[in-house]
């Protein structure tokens, strides 16, 4: 149940993450664009993001859920990191992506335990 409530507070921050890269916002359009990512790419990356959201808050049913969606959110946060770092922002600008790859891999790693 611990796991679960873990990956409710993912799925709530990327599809918070997710959400303004699907409608076009200004900013997050202008961020891609400073880490040299088109348009398209950014609404990959809140498509994955909103679909690890969605497989997370699914995974109450089924650890499949947990895993597809943890590798998902892995493979986004990994990705949201090395861009930051990339982009000159500093170590403290990756810190909230950091903390969401934490959570995330524990919880991944708990998937492979589960019986469900």
């Amino acid at each position: 149940m611990l796991n679960y409530l873990n990956n409710l507070y993912i799925a709530k921050e990327m599809f918070n993450a997710g959400k303004p890269k699907l409608q076009e916002d200004e900013n997050m359009v202008k961020m891609f664009e400073n880490f040299g990512y088109s348009k398209d790419f950014m609404k990959l990356t809140g498509a994955m993001e909103t679909t690890g959201a969605a497989l997370l808050a699914l995974s109450l049913f089924s650890r499949r859920f947990n895993q597809a969606g943890s590798l998902l959110v892995e493979a986004v946060m990994i990705g949201a990191i090395a861009s930051h770092l990339k982009a000159g922002q500093g170590f403290e600008a990756t810190k909230n992506a950091r903390k969401i790859l934490a959570l995330n891999t524990t919880s991944l790693l708990a998937s492979f335990k589960d019986k469900k």
